[in-house]
């Protein structure tokens, strides 16, 4: 039986074959208590190992979560010093911004100032040269008058003489 190939399964075994055969396999065999015993240390060691495990898990997930509760403070905590420097920053801009607007508005009003004076000046000297025009047109016209009356008397004084 020792020299049989196991992957060849003949037809002529005898029945001693058979009964060898059959007895090395029963020597392999376990019982049943001895398989219900091997399950059970089996499941007991699969139940440590779980509670292992689980223990790690959660000792390793309380970690995790004290390192992002200390990254979330320290998020905030940057957050808000970013906060406060960008709050100042916009307060130093709003300050120097008013600053500059309220030089623009000065420098403008002066200007505006200069504008006026000037338009000032050009509008007494239109009305000084319209008063000038204003009393040559007067003397114009008179000397029309004038001239007209002396026509008129001269034609007059005419036509009486002659």
């Amino acid at each position: 039986m020792d020299t049989l190939d196991k992957e060849i399964v003949d037809d002529k075994l005898t029945q001693a074959d058979l009964i060898k055969l059959m007895l090395h396999n029963a020597q392999h065999m376990a019982t049943r208590d001895e398989v219900k015993a091997d399950i059970t240390k089996t499941e007991a060691n699969l139940r440590s190992e779980i509670s292992k495990v689980e223990k790690n898990l959660k000792a390793d997930i309380s970690k995790v979560d004290a390192k992002l509760s200390k990254v979330e403070t320290n998020l905030r905590s940057e957050i808000s010093k970013v906060d406060t420097n960008l709050r100042a920053e916009i307060s130093k801009v709003d300050t120097n911004l008013r600053a500059e607007i309220s030089k623009v508005e000065t420098n403008l009003r002066a200007d505006i100032s200069k504008v006026d004076a000037k338009l000032s000046k050009v509008e007494t000297n239109l009305r000084s040269e319209i008063s000038k025009v204003d009393a040559k047109f007067d003397r114009i016209q008179w000397l029309i008058v004038a001239t007209i009356l002396t026509i008129l008397l001269k034609d007059y004084v005419f036509s009486l003489l002659g």
